[in-house]
């Protein structure tokens, strides 16, 4: 089991690792994650205290982290992925964000608890082995009232449902073969096998509460024909039986 969740972290590295150089593209103005910046932070300044600490977890090149910061956040940003924070670095100059570099295997994180006002974690969820230890972490370094905000597939999207067949097709011998021979149905079907983490809507808040966080509802608009659903979960005050 340990080099089954040592082979599938480095799998989820090495695919991020691919995607670095071109992943800044997508929060351009036309681009697919245009939208999620102001989706996170119109949330955050509904909930978080101007100039709080923020914990953006699998920060990749670090939009969210920048944008965060430029709006007077003190920022901490995290990544598995050496090549995502190595952009990341290189177009925070004048930036005060702090970036970390985690190991693939990761069980516990390098902060002392009760340190954040919020951790955000955008698209992250469905690739961790164990989803219920990542929000116990969270809630872990989170100060009692601090949220996460996180993202995770809406299985009610038509593009889940595509998914479905196509993860089904993906095993098929003949579609492994021709992946291998085309680099971008090659890096879907890779996707498609890292990305494992898909569970209903009363699934998640069920695992938060195991983990000693509190579901927060209609946490802010979810981007529209969006294929993530935005979840928020609290740490409850220590009045409330916080951890």
């Amino acid at each position: 089991m340990a080099d089954q969740a040592t082979s599938r972290a480095d799998q989820v590295r090495s695919a991020f690792d691919a995607q670095a150089a071109t992943w800044l593209a997508k929060y351009s103005p036309h681009g697919r994650l245009a939208g999620r910046m102001s989706q996170f932070t119109d949330t955050l300044t509904r909930h978080v205290p101007a100039g709080g600490n923020m914990l953006d977890l699998g920060c990749g090149t670090g939009n969210l982290a920048r944008a965060a910061d430029e709006a007077g956040w003190r920022v901490m940003a995290c990544d598995i992925s050496a090549e995502m924070l190595a952009r990341a670095t290189e177009t925070s100059l004048g930036n005060s964000v702090e970036w970390i570099q985690l190991d693939p295997l990761w069980r516990r994180l390098p902060f002392e608890s009760t340190t954040f006002d919020a951790v955000v974690a955008a698209s992250v969820l469905e690739y961790v082995d164990r989803p219920g230890a990542f929000l116990g972490e969270c809630a872990r370094v989170l100060r009692p009232g601090g949220i996460v905000l996180c993202t995770v597939p809406d299985l009610t999207h038509p593009i889940r449902w595509v998914e479905l067949l196509a993860d089904a097709a993906a095993r098929v011998p003949l579609i492994r073969t021709l992946g291998h021979r085309w680099p971008r149905l090659d890096g879907y079907l890779t996707y498609l096998r890292i990305s494992r983490q898909r569970h209903s809507a009363g699934w998640w808040p069920a695992v938060a509460a195991r983990a000693g966080l509190l579901a927060v509802p209609s946490p802010a608009h979810t981007a529209e024909h969006s294929p993530l659903r935005l979840l928020m979960f609290r740490r409850p005050a220590d009045s409330e039986g916080g951890r």
